[in-house]
């Protein structure tokens, strides 16, 4: 292995990066990484009882907790990752509305989503067409006609 990159591998763990990012940044074997973590005396990627904090630096006394299989983690950490998962919102995806007067004129493509074609039944609705005739332009059964015109008027 180049001296360089001995180094270079050495000041990404002391600066705390995970083995998998050093591994990354590096190019080195995993394992080697894990070597050379060992021989600068650096805690490891999963932490033990024993251990003052856990790998981010939180105390461990305050923050330790056992999950369900009996693995250790850290509380601090789990609160963090939980607020990136929520703070990731759910856009819904918009409609064809081209897709949508197509479907209503008669002429549907192949495949319509469910707000698609929720929408096709509430446009041929304010044309007035009756269920039977609203179902053969969708190319659906009248029975979804007539569901989904139950649940716009509730």
């Amino acid at each position: 292995m180049n001296a360089d990159v001995r180094l270079h591998i050495e000041k990404l763990l002391r600066e705390g990066h995970s083995d998998l990012a050093v591994h990354k940044a590096t190019g080195a074997a995993r394992t080697t990484v894990a070597r050379h973590r060992k021989h600068l005396g650096l805690p490891g990627y999963r932490t033990t009882a024993d251990s003052p904090a856990c790998r981010h630096g939180h105390p461990f006394p305050q923050n330790r907790a056992h999950d369900s299989n009996g693995w250790l983690y850290c509380r601090a950490c789990s609160r963090i990752r939980s607020r990136a998962y929520q703070a990731r919102t759910y856009i819904p995806a918009q409609p064809d509305w081209a897709a949508i007067e197509r479907a209503a004129a008669g002429d549907p493509p192949h495949r319509l989503t469910s707000r698609e074609r929720a929408a096709a039944i509430q446009q041929c609705a304010t044309w007035q067409h009756p269920a039977d005739i609203t179902a053969e332009r969708i190319h659906c059964s009248p029975r979804t006609v007539h569901r989904h015109r139950q649940r716009a008027a509730a």
